[in-house]
C-alpha cells in the first residue's frame, strides 16, 4: 500500500514527522510531493533526514522553491512541476492513502 503526502505547508512539521515513521515502520510505500510553504522545510535538516530515513520518494515543486529562494538542490529529490503530483495522485489505488497538509 502506499501512502502519499501533500505538504503546502511546513505548519504541521511533528505530526509530518510521526506520520512519516509510522508509515516507514507499517511498510506503507511513500510517496511525497512537497509545494508552497511546505518547501521551506527543506531547510530543516532533521526533516529532511525523516524522509530519506524512510525511503520515501520526494518530489517537490521547482517554481515553490524559486520563488522562496530555495536554490540548493537535495541529492534524491526530484525537483518537479505539477504534473508531477497529479501522476502521484493518478497511481493511487482505492487501497492507498492520500493526506493533505
Amino acid at each position: 500500500m502506499k501512502l502519499a503526502l501533500l505538504i503546502t505547508t511546513d505548519k504541521y512539521k511533528d505530526y509530518l514527522e510521526k506520520i512519516i515513521n509510522s508509515a516507514k515502520k507499517s511498510g506503507y510505500e511513500l510517496k511525497c510531493f512537497i509545494m508552497d510553504d511546505g518547501v521551506n522545510l527543506l531547510n530543516d535538516s532533521g526533516f529532511v533526514g525523516k524522509l530519506k530515513e524512510a525511503g520515501s520518494d520526494v518530489s517537490l515543486c521547482e517554481y515553490s522553491c524559486s520563488i522562496r529562494s530555495i536554490h540548493e538542490k537535495i541529492e534524491g529529490f526530484l525537483y518537479a512541476s505539477q504534473y508531477e503530483n497529479a501522476s502521484i495522485i493518478n497511481s493511487l489505488t482505492s487501497e492507498d492513502r492520500f493526506l493533505v497538509f
